[in-house]
């Protein structure tokens, strides 16, 4: 029996856990390593920044959802990876061994690159469902009192 860890509770890695199920069966040990105890459906982000859709709507309680399928969950957070030990360094010290890893932590936002960038500068963003809705406040007081506004699709 191999233990497996997928490092990511995103999109990628929750679809990854999920295959590695189906393939493999029950006779390996699965975990799923996340940062969180939630998983936010990020394609709903800019339903969340204009009203259409509460945080709350799109989060799913990972701890309970893998269990459910028969996946042990982390959601401390991984602090380190120690490869040629085959071990996870946890945020809380603890590790979690591995007989093989997948690593899909998807991007790491990187708003200080560029002065004023993000929700903590001078713009919005729905990178984050907190992102999404501190940007719905925002987009609140623009409709109550209209003004310049900017928008960059990345095209």
């Amino acid at each position: 029996m191999a233990k497996i860890v997928v490092m990511g509770a995103g999109i990628g890695g929750i679809s990854q856990i999920y295959e590695l199920r189906k393939e493999l069966g029950k006779e390996h040990e699965l975990v799923l390593v996340g940062d969180s105890d939630y998983f936010e459906f990020t394609p709903s982000n800019p339903w969340v920044a204009v009203g259409w859709r509460k945080g709350q709507q799109i989060k799913v309680d990972l701890r309970d959802l893998m269990k459910k399928y028969g996946i042990e969950f982390n959601g401390g957070g991984v602090k380190r990876l120690h490869a040629d030990e085959n071990r996870l360094e946890m945020n809380d010290d603890s590790s979690i061994d591995y007989d093989y890893l997948v690593i899909a932590t998807g991007p790491k936002l990187a708003f200080e690159e560029v002065e004023g960038l993000g929700p903590d500068g001078h713009t919005q963003s729905v990178c984050k469902t907190g992102h999404a809705e501190t940007a719905y406040i925002d987009f609140k007081k623009l409709v109550e009192d209209p003004g310049p506004v900017v928008v960059d699709d990345h095209n």
